[in-house]
């Protein structure tokens, strides 16, 4: 089944235009009803524009969390959504706001990919603490959004090793190619066959592959 979706993004939108591409490459039965930003001259934009994919752009700067969130829940009611798919989202969503969009289970359609091994290294800086840390073994994270920053069930994980000559920069480009790999893999899965909760992934993001369904 295709599964209807909107995109929030705020910066250069790479993980976007993964979703983008493996949709147009038959990888992904989805349709990217919406691409929302809050920053005015995003680079999400432009991506979506080279892909025919409509696009709205809310600027939080002098709204309030409420006024802000109210704007942006009008905007996404205006489609058949299935999932909202955080990419590079650099905003929290409010309870109000993810009560909007709930299922039959309770849990929230909305989609979120994080730059560590949940639990560890929450926040914006998941990579660099990651690094900094001294991890042998990185990796990134695909969940269900909940009330909770960087919480919520975890559909899928993926690893890769920190490598002795590695610098912050090749580390993270590291997890960058994984991130572009495991979103679009995540979100045919859904398509294919509903939420399913941990899917552990290799590093190449393909093989490996360990689902427990609920």
């Amino acid at each position: 089944m295709s599964i209807n979706i909107a995109v929030l993004a705020s910066g250069r939108g790479s993980n976007l235009e993964a979703i983008l591409a493996a949709i147009a490459e038959g990888k992904v039965d989805a349709k990217v009803k919406l691409v929302l930003v809050n920053v005015p001259g995003a680079g999400a934009l432009d991506i979506a524009t080279k892909y025919g994919v409509a696009t709205t752009v809310i600027p939080n700067a002098g709204m309030t969390r409420k006024e802000h969130e109210e704007k942006v829940i009008a905007e996404l009611k205006k489609h058949e959504l299935d999932f909202i798919v955080l990419a590079g989202y650099m905003r929290v969503l409010s309870a109000d706001l993810l009560s909007h969009f709930k299922d039959s289970r309770g849990f929230f359609k909305v989609i979120n990919i994080h730059p560590s091994l949940l639990p560890a290294f929450p926040g914006i800086r998941g990579y660099e603490e990651a690094f900094e840390y001294g991890v042998k073994i990185a990796g990134v994270t695909v969940h269900l959004v909940d009330e909770k920053v960087d919480h919520g069930p975890i559909l899928a994980q993926a690893t890769f090793e920190r490598l002795p000559d590695d610098t912050l920069e090749s580390f993270k480009a590291r997890g960058l190619k994984i991130e572009h790999e495991i979103y679009p893999q995540v979100l045919q899965s859904i398509a294919k066959g509903g939420v399913s909760f941990f899917q552990r992934h290799t590093a190449d993001a393909t093989a490996d592959r360990e689902t427990a369904r609920r």
